[in-house]
């Protein structure tokens, strides 16, 4: 029974690891556009008929695919709507997802509604509000769902895997069934083909129509004089998973929003950190220790405390910075050092620097010091780059 319940919460684990794959995901269709599309505003569509090889990215308020894609494809925006094929994965986030078309590869979803209405020969990896699997949606594999109220009414050709409030199957599956929920139902037209697992406060609702050909295992989840276990090795590793894809997430989020504001934010930052690596560091020791001491200051004057309110806010935001600045500086040097013409998305290189610095976070004693760094270095970069006097322009002579 324990090895049950710890294969079900992994398996969950994995749902929620999806999803922040899923969002991060979307931050890169935010700066990437998609060939052989029709733009109508804030709506983008591939229309009926065309085709687009290799990987796809969408994005818009409103993104329509009834074309072909070739690949792997990426689609962010408010309302997502997949009529086409897409031959491979299919990434999709927003706050509506429809999904009425083939789909060859695996779907990960994540958003506020989302509607599963065509095929797809792999897995399903679902998260959000509101889910629902119609009568028409045919999953190939296994099918792993996470939300609050979720629906399977369609065929599943392996196993189901949910969590969440409310859970109803009226479908079919050909594997075996694994739930965390508060509320399972399971209407007449549910067939199960393998066992019933669940975990719940609750039992089930079972409509006597319904057909279990398996065994049924209910374990009744209790508040009361519950001890957490010991997290085991795979666990341990499934958090430290968790914490490298959010951090990755929001640092890009937080790269993304500053250079929409200011398209040269992060490049202005390079040519202090090449150009004068050794008195960049210096500078930055220099401000690392003395900024927390003269907020101490400000704060003891009483009359200065908003000031040190202000500085001490600033003084966090630039340390947070300083892991993007070098991150940033890292990608272009690899970039140029290897000639990586074909990489010339700005934000792959930056995914490539964020990667290398939560590598290194991750080694005993060398993590610490290289954070001791990346603040150091980062903190004055950010401060000779945008706040010392612009050179004179040069004056040439006709």
């Amino acid at each position: 029974m324990r090895n049950d319940q710890q294969n079900q919460r992994k398996w969950l684990r994995l749902v929620y690891i999806v999803t922040l794959l899923v969002m991060a995901l979307s931050v890169f269709s935010l700066s990437v556009h998609a060939s052989n599309m029709n733009r109508m505003s804030d709506t983008l569509v591939l229309a009926e008929g065309d085709t687009i090889d290799g990987p796809g990215f969408f994005s818009g308020d409103v993104v329509q695919i009834d074309g072909t894609v070739n690949g792997t494809t990426f689609a962010s925006g408010q309302s997502i709507q997949v009529n086409g094929t897409i031959n491979g994965s299919l990434f999709a986030a927003g706050q509506t997802v429809i999904i009425n078309g083939e789909v060859t590869g695996n779907i990960y979803g994540a958003g506020q509604t989302i509607t599963m209405n065509g095929q797809n020969e792999q897995d399903g990896f679902l998260a959000g509000a509101t889910i629902t699997v119609s009568q028409d949606a045919q999953i190939g594999r296994d099918l792993f769902m996470t939300g609050s109220t979720l629906v399977q009414l369609g065929t599943l050709s392996r196993h189901l895997f949910g969590a969440g409030q409310r859970f109803t199957l009226d479908g079919s599956v050909g594997g075996d069934t694994n739930f965390d929920v508060e509320q399972l139902t399971l209407e007449d037209s549910a067939v199960l083909e393998g066992d019933l697992n669940y975990t719940s406060p609750n039992e089930a609702t079972i409509h006597p129509d319904a057909t279990i050909n398996g065994q049924t295992d209910f374990q009744r989840r209790s508040q009361e004089n519950r001890r957490p276990a010991p997290p085991t090795t795979s666990e341990r590793v499934i958090a430290t998973l968790l914490g490298i894809l959010w951090s990755l997430l929001s640092a890009l989020l937080v790269w993304l929003l500053f250079k929409l504001w200011r398209s040269d934010f992060w490049m202005n930052t390079i040519p202090p950190i090449a150009a004068v690596p050794l008195k960049t560091m210096g500078f930055g020791l220099l401000a690392l220790l003395v900024t927390p001491l003269v907020v101490v200051l400000l704060m003891i004057t009483v009359i200065g405390i908003p000031l040190a309110l202000i500085l001490a806010a600033l003084y966090a935001i630039f340390l947070y910075l300083s892991k993007i600045v070098v991150a940033v500086f890292i990608g272009s040097w690899l970039a140029n050092r290897f000639h990586w013409e074909n990489l010339h998305r700005e934000i792959w290189l930056v995914l490539i620097g964020l990667v290398i610095l939560e590598l290194l976070d991750l080694i005993p004693f060398v993590g610490g010091l290289v954070g001791l760094l990346v603040a150091i270095t980062g903190l004055v970069a950010l401060i000779l780059s945008h706040y010392r006097r612009p050179a004179a322009p040069e004056v040439t002579s006709p």
